[in-house]
Protein backbone atom coordinates (compact mmCIF):
# COMPACT_ATOMS: atom_id res chain seq x y z
CA UNK A 1 0.00 0.00 0.00
CA UNK A 2 2.87 2.67 0.96
CA UNK A 3 4.60 1.66 -2.21
CA UNK A 4 1.82 2.15 -4.38
CA UNK A 5 1.68 5.67 -2.56
CA UNK A 6 4.72 6.94 -2.95
CA UNK A 7 4.15 5.21 -7.02
CA UNK A 8 1.68 7.16 -7.18
CA UNK A 9 3.05 10.44 -5.34
CA UNK A 10 6.43 10.18 -7.63
CA UNK A 11 3.92 10.03 -10.77
CA UNK A 12 1.73 12.88 -10.36
CA UNK A 13 5.21 14.93 -9.25
CA UNK A 14 6.08 13.94 -12.82
CA UNK A 15 3.59 15.16 -14.72
CA UNK A 16 3.07 18.30 -12.53
CA UNK A 17 6.35 18.73 -13.54
CA UNK A 18 6.19 18.87 -17.12
CA UNK A 19 2.98 20.56 -17.23
CA UNK A 20 4.13 23.46 -15.36
CA UNK A 21 7.90 23.23 -17.43
CA UNK A 22 5.29 22.96 -20.83
CA UNK A 23 3.45 26.39 -19.43
CA UNK A 24 6.75 28.11 -19.07
CA UNK A 25 8.01 27.50 -22.34
CA UNK A 26 4.44 28.22 -23.87
CA UNK A 27 5.41 31.38 -22.33
CA UNK A 28 1.86 31.75 -20.16
CA UNK A 29 3.99 33.52 -17.45
CA UNK A 30 6.13 35.07 -19.72
CA UNK A 31 5.73 39.47 -19.03
CA UNK A 32 7.33 41.37 -21.45
CA UNK A 33 7.89 45.54 -22.09
CA UNK A 34 8.19 47.76 -24.67
CA UNK A 35 11.41 49.01 -25.57
CA UNK A 36 12.59 50.53 -28.51
CA UNK A 37 16.71 51.23 -29.03
CA UNK A 38 15.64 54.85 -30.77
CA UNK A 39 13.21 56.57 -33.33
CA UNK A 40 11.14 53.34 -35.31
CA UNK A 41 8.75 53.44 -38.02
CA UNK A 42 6.59 51.02 -39.25
CA UNK A 43 5.28 49.88 -42.54
CA UNK A 44 2.02 48.43 -43.73
CA UNK A 45 2.42 44.98 -45.46
CA UNK A 46 1.23 41.58 -45.22
CA UNK A 47 4.45 40.24 -43.25
CA UNK A 48 7.86 40.19 -43.86
CA UNK A 49 9.04 37.26 -42.20
CA UNK A 50 12.51 36.24 -43.40
CA UNK A 51 15.23 38.93 -44.86
CA UNK A 52 18.93 38.84 -46.31
CA UNK A 53 21.35 41.72 -46.62
CA UNK A 54 23.53 42.45 -49.50
CA UNK A 55 26.77 44.26 -49.92
CA UNK A 56 24.89 47.16 -51.30
CA UNK A 57 22.81 47.39 -48.07
CA UNK A 58 19.83 46.42 -49.82
CA UNK A 59 17.93 43.78 -47.92
CA UNK A 60 15.54 41.68 -50.03
CA UNK A 61 12.00 40.55 -47.82
CA UNK A 62 9.60 37.65 -48.06
CA UNK A 63 6.29 38.58 -47.50
CA UNK A 64 3.15 36.93 -47.92
CA UNK A 65 3.98 34.12 -45.72
CA UNK A 66 0.92 31.05 -45.88
CA UNK A 67 0.23 27.93 -44.40
CA UNK A 68 -2.27 25.62 -46.40
CA UNK A 69 -3.38 23.60 -43.63
CA UNK A 70 -5.53 26.95 -42.65
CA UNK A 71 -6.81 27.75 -46.35
CA UNK A 72 -10.47 27.89 -45.06
CA UNK A 73 -9.94 30.10 -42.33
CA UNK A 74 -7.21 32.55 -43.38
CA UNK A 75 -7.55 34.16 -47.11
CA UNK A 76 -4.05 33.88 -48.36
CA UNK A 77 -2.21 37.16 -48.52
CA UNK A 78 -0.28 38.14 -52.06
CA UNK A 79 2.80 36.75 -52.26
CA UNK A 80 5.78 39.20 -52.97
CA UNK A 81 9.08 39.74 -52.28
CA UNK A 82 10.05 43.52 -51.41
CA UNK A 83 13.82 45.94 -51.43
CA UNK A 84 14.11 47.90 -48.59
CA UNK A 85 17.60 50.07 -48.79
CA UNK A 86 19.08 50.72 -45.54
CA UNK A 87 20.99 53.92 -47.66
CA UNK A 88 17.40 55.36 -48.18
CA UNK A 89 15.14 54.18 -45.57
CA UNK A 90 12.86 57.11 -46.30
CA UNK A 91 11.96 55.00 -49.47
CA UNK A 92 10.61 52.61 -47.66
CA UNK A 93 9.93 48.86 -49.10
CA UNK A 94 9.79 48.29 -52.61
CA UNK A 95 7.80 45.90 -54.15
CA UNK A 96 10.09 43.75 -56.41
CA UNK A 97 8.95 42.53 -60.09
CA UNK A 98 9.00 39.24 -60.70
CA UNK A 99 9.73 38.48 -64.74
CA UNK A 100 8.19 36.11 -66.94
CA UNK A 101 5.62 33.91 -66.38
CA UNK A 102 6.48 32.57 -63.32
CA UNK A 103 3.78 33.65 -61.29
CA UNK A 104 1.23 32.87 -63.83
CA UNK A 105 2.65 29.09 -63.73
CA UNK A 106 2.82 29.33 -60.20
CA UNK A 107 -0.78 30.76 -58.58
CA UNK A 108 0.52 29.55 -55.05
CA UNK A 109 3.46 30.87 -54.40
CA UNK A 110 4.09 31.28 -50.96
CA UNK A 111 7.49 32.76 -50.10
CA UNK A 112 9.07 32.08 -46.68
CA UNK A 113 12.32 31.69 -45.89
CA UNK A 114 15.25 32.90 -47.98
CA UNK A 115 19.10 32.81 -48.15
CA UNK A 116 21.46 34.21 -51.40
CA UNK A 117 24.41 33.21 -53.08
CA UNK A 118 26.61 36.26 -54.62
CA UNK A 119 29.06 34.11 -57.81
CA UNK A 120 32.44 35.71 -58.44
CA UNK A 121 31.20 38.18 -61.02
CA UNK A 122 28.66 39.53 -58.61
CA UNK A 123 25.60 37.76 -59.97
CA UNK A 124 23.07 37.80 -56.86
CA UNK A 125 21.02 34.37 -56.87
CA UNK A 126 17.56 34.67 -54.67
CA UNK A 127 16.65 31.49 -52.78
CA UNK A 128 13.04 31.81 -51.72
CA UNK A 129 11.37 28.57 -49.27
CA UNK A 130 7.88 28.16 -51.42
CA UNK A 131 5.24 26.37 -49.82
CA UNK A 132 3.31 24.96 -52.83
CA UNK A 133 -0.25 23.82 -52.21
CA UNK A 134 1.53 20.10 -53.39
CA UNK A 135 4.61 20.15 -51.06
CA UNK A 136 7.82 22.66 -50.59
CA UNK A 137 10.15 23.72 -53.15
CA UNK A 138 12.94 25.96 -53.64
CA UNK A 139 13.05 28.39 -55.90
CA UNK A 140 16.01 30.43 -57.48
CA UNK A 141 15.79 33.97 -58.89
CA UNK A 142 18.20 35.97 -60.29
CA UNK A 143 18.56 39.52 -58.74
CA UNK A 144 18.81 42.47 -60.80
CA UNK A 145 19.45 45.52 -57.96
CA UNK A 146 18.80 48.23 -60.64
CA UNK A 147 15.37 47.15 -62.39
CA UNK A 148 14.18 45.85 -59.10
CA UNK A 149 13.56 42.71 -60.39
CA UNK A 150 13.72 39.05 -60.06
CA UNK A 151 13.71 36.20 -63.05
CA UNK A 152 13.24 32.55 -62.11
CA UNK A 153 16.33 30.36 -62.57
CA UNK A 154 14.98 26.71 -61.49
CA UNK A 155 13.24 24.94 -59.18
CA UNK A 156 14.78 22.95 -56.41
CA UNK A 157 12.14 19.89 -55.14
CA UNK A 158 13.39 16.58 -53.43
CA UNK A 159 10.96 14.51 -51.31
CA UNK A 160 13.86 15.09 -48.45
CA UNK A 161 12.93 18.90 -47.89
CA UNK A 162 9.35 18.56 -47.19
CA UNK A 163 8.69 20.56 -43.87
CA UNK A 164 10.90 23.48 -44.91
CA UNK A 165 11.34 26.47 -42.51
CA UNK A 166 14.67 28.30 -43.51
CA UNK A 167 17.85 27.89 -45.56
CA UNK A 168 21.20 28.96 -45.90
CA UNK A 169 22.93 28.70 -49.00
CA UNK A 170 26.57 27.43 -48.51
CA UNK A 171 27.46 27.55 -52.84
CA UNK A 172 25.52 27.73 -56.41
CA UNK A 173 22.76 25.72 -55.72
CA UNK A 174 24.12 24.30 -52.47
CA UNK A 175 22.50 24.53 -49.22
CA UNK A 176 21.13 23.43 -45.76
CA UNK A 177 17.53 23.27 -45.05
CA UNK A 178 15.23 23.11 -41.72
CA UNK A 179 12.94 20.33 -41.57
CA UNK A 180 10.53 21.82 -38.57
CA UNK A 181 8.56 18.87 -37.92
CA UNK A 182 8.81 15.02 -38.88
CA UNK A 183 5.62 14.39 -39.46
CA UNK A 184 3.46 16.13 -42.75
CA UNK A 185 -0.25 16.07 -41.17
CA UNK A 186 -1.84 18.83 -39.37
CA UNK A 187 -2.70 16.70 -36.45
CA UNK A 188 0.41 15.23 -35.72
CA UNK A 189 2.62 18.12 -36.34
CA UNK A 190 0.35 20.02 -33.70
CA UNK A 191 1.07 16.96 -31.47
CA UNK A 192 4.58 16.50 -32.56
CA UNK A 193 4.94 20.01 -31.31
CA UNK A 194 3.42 19.55 -28.03
CA UNK A 195 4.86 16.37 -26.69
CA UNK A 196 8.18 18.20 -27.65
CA UNK A 197 9.47 15.36 -29.75
CA UNK A 198 13.03 15.78 -31.44
CA UNK A 199 12.11 15.01 -34.40
CA UNK A 200 13.18 17.66 -36.85
CA UNK A 201 16.10 17.93 -38.79
CA UNK A 202 18.30 19.73 -40.92
CA UNK A 203 18.77 18.69 -44.44
CA UNK A 204 21.82 19.16 -46.73
CA UNK A 205 21.16 19.23 -50.50
CA UNK A 206 23.31 19.81 -53.88
CA UNK A 207 21.40 20.24 -56.58
CA UNK A 208 24.18 19.58 -58.86
CA UNK A 209 24.99 16.30 -57.73
CA UNK A 210 21.70 15.47 -57.04
CA UNK A 211 22.51 14.31 -53.12
CA UNK A 212 20.57 14.79 -50.22
CA UNK A 213 21.39 13.92 -46.77
CA UNK A 214 19.81 14.62 -43.26
CA UNK A 215 22.87 16.59 -41.87
CA UNK A 216 21.53 16.86 -38.38
CA UNK A 217 19.22 15.41 -36.34
CA UNK A 218 17.12 15.00 -33.11
CA UNK A 219 16.17 18.62 -33.48
CA UNK A 220 12.67 20.60 -31.48
CA UNK A 221 11.29 22.28 -34.06
CA UNK A 222 14.51 23.70 -35.97
CA UNK A 223 13.59 26.79 -37.13
CA UNK A 224 16.62 30.08 -38.58
CA UNK A 225 19.71 28.36 -39.90
CA UNK A 226 22.54 31.18 -41.12
CA UNK A 227 26.22 30.29 -41.19
CA UNK A 228 29.27 32.49 -40.38
CA UNK A 229 30.73 34.84 -42.78
CA UNK A 230 33.50 32.63 -43.39
CA UNK A 231 31.75 29.63 -43.14
CA UNK A 232 33.26 27.50 -39.98
CA UNK A 233 29.95 27.84 -38.54
CA UNK A 234 26.42 26.80 -39.18
CA UNK A 235 24.02 28.23 -36.36
CA UNK A 236 20.67 26.95 -36.12
CA UNK A 237 17.25 28.03 -33.43
CA UNK A 238 16.57 24.95 -31.70
CA UNK A 239 12.69 26.49 -31.27
CA UNK A 240 11.11 24.25 -28.59
CA UNK A 241 14.13 23.84 -26.55
CA UNK A 242 14.84 27.54 -26.53
CA UNK A 243 18.49 26.86 -27.75
CA UNK A 244 21.01 28.21 -30.69
CA UNK A 245 23.30 25.67 -31.81
CA UNK A 246 26.59 26.30 -33.17
CA UNK A 247 27.68 23.46 -35.78
CA UNK A 248 31.02 22.75 -37.70
CA UNK A 249 30.88 21.28 -41.06
CA UNK A 250 31.84 17.80 -41.74
CA UNK A 251 34.27 16.61 -44.75
CA UNK A 252 30.98 14.62 -46.06
CA UNK A 253 28.79 18.12 -45.57
CA UNK A 254 27.11 16.48 -42.59
CA UNK A 255 27.28 19.10 -39.17
CA UNK A 256 29.12 18.31 -35.96
CA UNK A 257 27.02 20.29 -32.79
CA UNK A 258 30.39 22.12 -30.84
CA UNK A 259 28.72 24.62 -28.36
CA UNK A 260 24.68 25.76 -27.69
CA UNK A 261 23.38 28.73 -26.18
CA UNK A 262 20.46 28.76 -24.13
CA UNK A 263 18.39 31.23 -24.97
CA UNK A 264 14.63 31.06 -24.87
CA UNK A 265 11.35 29.37 -26.96
CA UNK A 266 10.47 30.46 -29.76
CA UNK A 267 14.07 31.93 -30.91
CA UNK A 268 13.47 32.11 -34.76
CA UNK A 269 15.49 33.25 -36.97
CA UNK A 270 19.09 34.64 -36.86
CA UNK A 271 21.13 37.21 -38.51
CA UNK A 272 24.86 37.01 -38.63
CA UNK A 273 26.63 40.72 -38.83
CA UNK A 274 28.79 40.84 -42.06
CA UNK A 275 30.81 43.42 -40.16
CA UNK A 276 31.89 41.05 -37.01
CA UNK A 277 29.53 38.09 -37.01
CA UNK A 278 27.28 39.06 -34.25
CA UNK A 279 24.16 37.21 -34.26
CA UNK A 280 20.94 38.89 -34.07
CA UNK A 281 18.36 36.73 -32.82
CA UNK A 282 14.49 37.15 -32.76
CA UNK A 283 12.27 35.27 -29.99
CA UNK A 284 8.67 35.29 -29.80
CA UNK A 285 8.56 34.89 -25.53
CA UNK A 286 4.67 33.35 -25.76
CA UNK A 287 4.44 30.79 -28.45
CA UNK A 288 1.24 29.44 -27.29
CA UNK A 289 -0.59 32.40 -29.10
CA UNK A 290 1.16 32.03 -32.77
CA UNK A 291 -1.28 29.98 -34.42
CA UNK A 292 -4.10 32.11 -32.57
CA UNK A 293 -2.53 35.15 -33.79
CA UNK A 294 -2.06 33.91 -37.62
CA UNK A 295 -5.80 33.09 -37.42
CA UNK A 296 -6.72 36.31 -35.55
CA UNK A 297 -4.46 39.29 -36.02
CA UNK A 298 -6.29 41.02 -33.05
CA UNK A 299 -4.33 38.43 -30.67
CA UNK A 300 -0.85 40.31 -29.64
CA UNK A 301 2.18 37.73 -30.27
CA UNK A 302 5.45 39.67 -27.83
CA UNK A 303 8.78 39.78 -29.69
CA UNK A 304 11.86 40.54 -28.70
CA UNK A 305 15.67 40.73 -30.68
CA UNK A 306 18.97 40.34 -28.84
CA UNK A 307 22.29 40.95 -29.88
CA UNK A 308 24.47 37.84 -29.54
CA UNK A 309 29.01 39.08 -29.76
CA UNK A 310 30.71 35.69 -31.01
CA UNK A 311 34.32 35.11 -31.21
CA UNK A 312 34.39 33.48 -35.03
CA UNK A 313 38.20 32.92 -34.24
CA UNK A 314 37.68 30.46 -31.31
CA UNK A 315 36.70 26.75 -31.33
CA UNK A 316 34.02 27.38 -29.44
CA UNK A 317 32.07 30.64 -30.36
CA UNK A 318 30.00 30.99 -27.23
CA UNK A 319 32.59 31.18 -25.23
CA UNK A 320 32.82 34.67 -24.10
CA UNK A 321 29.21 35.64 -25.62
CA UNK A 322 27.53 38.73 -24.04
CA UNK A 323 23.86 39.24 -25.13
CA UNK A 324 21.61 42.18 -24.71
CA UNK A 325 18.01 42.93 -25.84
CA UNK A 326 18.12 45.86 -28.56
CA UNK A 327 14.54 45.75 -29.04
CA UNK A 328 11.16 43.87 -26.63
CA UNK A 329 7.17 44.74 -27.88
CA UNK A 330 4.27 43.46 -25.94
CA UNK A 331 2.80 42.93 -29.86
CA UNK A 332 0.15 45.63 -28.89
CA UNK A 333 1.18 47.50 -31.78
CA UNK A 334 3.94 45.59 -33.38
CA UNK A 335 3.40 41.88 -32.96
CA UNK A 336 5.09 38.35 -33.94
CA UNK A 337 8.79 39.71 -35.32
CA UNK A 338 10.40 36.69 -36.82
CA UNK A 339 14.05 38.37 -37.99
CA UNK A 340 15.95 41.31 -37.19
CA UNK A 341 18.45 42.63 -39.99
CA UNK A 342 20.98 45.45 -37.81
CA UNK A 343 23.98 46.93 -39.81
CA UNK A 344 25.66 50.10 -39.11
CA UNK A 345 23.13 51.80 -36.54
CA UNK A 346 20.31 50.77 -38.77
CA UNK A 347 17.75 47.68 -37.41
CA UNK A 348 15.11 45.95 -39.58
CA UNK A 349 12.49 43.98 -38.16
CA UNK A 350 9.86 41.81 -39.84
CA UNK A 351 7.02 39.74 -38.81
CA UNK A 352 4.97 36.32 -39.68
CA UNK A 353 1.98 38.06 -41.23
CA UNK A 354 2.35 41.86 -40.35
CA UNK A 355 3.84 44.72 -40.75
CA UNK A 356 7.70 45.64 -40.87
CA UNK A 357 9.69 48.00 -38.79
CA UNK A 358 12.83 50.17 -39.16
CA UNK A 359 14.81 51.34 -36.08
CA UNK A 360 17.51 53.91 -35.74
CA UNK A 361 19.92 52.23 -33.53
CA UNK A 362 22.47 55.15 -31.49
CA UNK A 363 23.98 52.90 -29.72
CA UNK A 364 24.69 49.28 -28.26
CA UNK A 365 26.55 47.89 -25.34
CA UNK A 366 28.57 46.06 -27.35
CA UNK A 367 29.20 47.98 -30.66
CA UNK A 368 30.15 46.53 -33.92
Amino acid sequence: MAFRLLFLLGLLTVLVAVVVDTMIRAGIFEHVYNHQPGNCKEYEMQGSEDMVLLPNDQVLISSGFYTWEFENLVPKPEPNIFMFDLKAPSAGPQKLVIEGSFLEETPDFTPHGLSHWIDGDGVVYLYVINHRREGDTVECFLYNSESLSLKHRSTIKDESLYNLNDIVVVGLDELYATNDHFFVSPFMKLLETYTRLSWGCVMYYNANRKEAKIAASSLSYPNGIAKSNSGKFIYVNNLLKGELIAYTRNQDDTLTAVQSLTLQPANDNVFVSPVNDHLWVTIMPTPIKIWRHYMDRSIPIAGRVIHITVDVNASLPFNNSKIEEVFSSTGEEFSANTIGVYHEGKLLIGTVCNEMMYCEVPFLMYPE
